[in-house]
C-alpha cells in the first residue's frame, strides 16, 4: 500500500496511523450559511485547537494475543469490562482490533453446536460476521485483521481522532507510551472522547433528526434471545430495538454488544437455556448476573425534534452508546455515538453511498 502523509501502513511491524485530517475543516461559512452550519464549523475549529495528548489516560492499555481462541478472547473482554481492544502479533506488533460486535455470529454457532445430534439445527444466515468466527477456530487472527487499529501521535488534533471514531473504529490508540504496550499511551473509546468534548456541544443547536440513522432493526420482546444475536450478525448492526406489541410497539429494551459481553461473562453460561429465553428475560437476567452491585438506568429515548446538545448530555450522563428516537412511542430511528461523530466531523459528500441502516458495523 502506498504510504500517505503521516501514515505508516507499509511497515507490518507498525500499527496504522491515521492520515492528517485538517482538510476536513470546512472553509469559513458564507453569509448565507445556516446557523447550524456555522455552529458545526465552530465546533470543529474548537476541536482542532485540542490534541490527542489532552485526552485522559487513567489506565494502562489492555491488549490481547492473536493466538487466543475466540471464546476465551471474548470472555477476556467481558471480564475486563471493555467492548474492544488491540490484538498483538507474536512479535508484539499490532495486528488489528478485537471487537465484541464480532461475537454475535460466534454466539449463534455456540447455540447450534450445543444442540444434540437428533435436534434440528437452526438455519443461521451466512452473512455479516456469521462466517468469520466459529468455536473451533484456533485463534482470532482473521477477525482482528478485519478491523485495523488506528493510532495517532499525541500531537494529532481531536478533529483527526473524532473522524477516525466516526468511520468504523470504536477505539483508537494514542502513541507515546511504554514499549511494553507497543508504544501506546492510551486507548480512546467513542465514549471517552464524547465525555471530553461534551462542553463543546453547547454551541451546536440542531434537531436529533439531522443526525439519526434509519431504518430501525427491531424484534418482539417475546422472541428468543438467539434471534437478536442472529439479527445483529446477519444484518451487521450493533443493536436491536426490543419492542412490546402490548404497549403499542414501545421500545422496552435495547439489545446490543453489551449483551454479548454479559453472555460471555456469565459463570453460568448455557447456550441452549440462555439463548432460548425470551429476549427481555435474557437481558434482565444476564445484566443482574454481571452487575449485581450496580443499578442500570432504564431504557432511554428521545424524539426527532429534541435538541442534539440535550441528547448528547443524556448520553454522557448515562454512559450509553446510543438512544432510540421515537414517534408516538414507536422507534423511528437511532442516534448512536457513531452517528454524532459522523454527522459533525465528515463532510456530506464523503458520506454518499451509505446504507443508512442503524449503527452499521
Amino acid at each position: 500500500i502506498t504510504p500517505i502523509p503521516r501514515a505508516s501502513f507499509g511497515n507490518p511491524r507498525s500499527p496504522p496511523v491515521a492520515p492528517h485530517c485538517n482538510d476536513l475543516l470546512m472553509e469559513p461559512a458564507s453569509p448565507k450559511a445556516s446557523e447550524s452550519n456555522r455552529a458545526i464549523l465552530k465546533f470543529r475549529e474548537q476541536l482542532a485547537r485540542q490534541t490527542a495528548g489532552d485526552l485522559p489516560a487513567d489506565k494502562e492499555p489492555i491488549t490481547i494475543s492473536i493466538d487466543t481462541p475466540p471464546v476465551e478472547a471474548f470472555t477476556y473482554l467481558s471480564r475486563q469490562g471493555i467492548r474492544a481492544c488491540p490484538v498483538l502479533n507474536n512479535d508484539n506488533s499490532i495486528a488489528g482490533t478485537l471487537d465484541l460486535r464480532d461475537s454475535c455470529g460466534l454466539i449463534c454457532h455456540l447455540y447450534s453446536e450445543s444442540l444434540g445430534a437428533d435436534q434440528a439445527k437452526p438455519a443461521l444466515e451466512r452473512q455479516g460476521s456469521m462466517n468469520i468466527l466459529k468455536p473451533s477456530d484456533a485463534d482470532i487472527s482473521e477477525v482482528a485483521k478485519r478491523r485495523p487499529f488506528v493510532t495517532f501521535p499525541a500531537s494529532a488534533t481531536l478533529v483527526e481522532v473524532a473522524t477516525a471514531l466516526a468511520t468504523g473504529s470504536h477505539i483508537v490508540g494514542i502513541m507515546g507510551g511504554a514499549e511494553a504496550h507497543r508504544g501506546l499511551s492510551r486507548v480512546v473509546t467513542q465514549g471517552i472522547l464524547l465525555g471530553f468534548i461534551a462542553p463543546e456541544f453547547e454551541s451546536v443547536h440542531m434537531p436529533v433528526k439531522a443526525c439519526m440513522s434509519q431504518p430501525v432493526v427491531s424484534m418482539l420482546v417475546t422472541e428468543p434471545a438467539l434471534k437478536g444475536f442472529e439479527l445483529m450478525a446477519s444484518r451487521a448492526v450493533s443493536c436491536i430495538a426490543v419492542v412490546d406489541e402490548d404497549q403499542d410497539g414501545r421500545v422496552v429494551f435495547n439489545m446490543s454488544a453489551t449483551d454479548a459481553r454479559t453472555f460471555f461473562g456469565s459463570a453460568e453460561r448455557d447456550p441452549i437455556t440462555d439463548l432460548g429465553m425470551e429476549v427481555g428475560d435474557f437481558i434482565v437476567e444476564k445484566q443482574l448476573q454481571a452487575s449485581s452491585n450496580k443499578t442500570r438506568a432504564p431504557i432511554t429515548v428521545c424524539t426527532e425534534n429534541d435538541d442534539l446538545h440535550a441528547v448528547v448530555t443524556k448520553l454522557v450522563k448515562t454512559r450509553y452508546h446510543r438512544i432510540w428516537v421515537v414517534r408516538d412511542t414507536k422507534p423511528v430511528g437511532l442516534l448512536s455515538l457513531t452517528d454524532v461523530f459522523k454527522n459533525l466531523m465528515i463532510p456530506d459528500d464523503a458520506l454518499e453511498g451509505g446504507t443508512g441502516d442503524c449503527s452499521i458495523l
